[in-house]
């Protein structure tokens, strides 16, 4: 299967999806309930990638910055092969 037709396919989605929902967990759909709407209806990998950003500023008001990018950056493998390699590597670089 290609990329491109990966990237459109729902069951290749739906583990990030799950995956960036059990990050959030329940406080942080309290906390923030438009995100959790918006992670449950984005409909590619790279919605699903740039809201990380939201799950993070999300979980930092919860738990402190270290926690947050600690728990969104588990998930990030997820999206290898839904996404351009050099996206996915460029996050693991500024983590390292």
């Amino acid at each position: 299967m290609s990329s491109e037709a990966r990237q459109s396919s729902p069951e290749a989605l739906e583990p990030v999806r799950l995956a960036m929902l059990n990050v959030l967990g329940r406080e942080g759909a309290v906390l923030n309930p438009r995100l959790h709407e918006r992670l449950m209806y984005l409909h590619d990998a790279h919605a699903l990638w740039y809201a990380r950003s939201d799950v993070v500023a999300t979980l930092c008001k919860l738990h402190g910055e270290a926690h947050a990018v600690s728990k969104v950056h588990e998930i990030t493998p997820l999206f290898r092969g839904l996404l351009p390699k050099s996206l996915t590597e460029t996050a693991r670089m500024q983590r390292a």
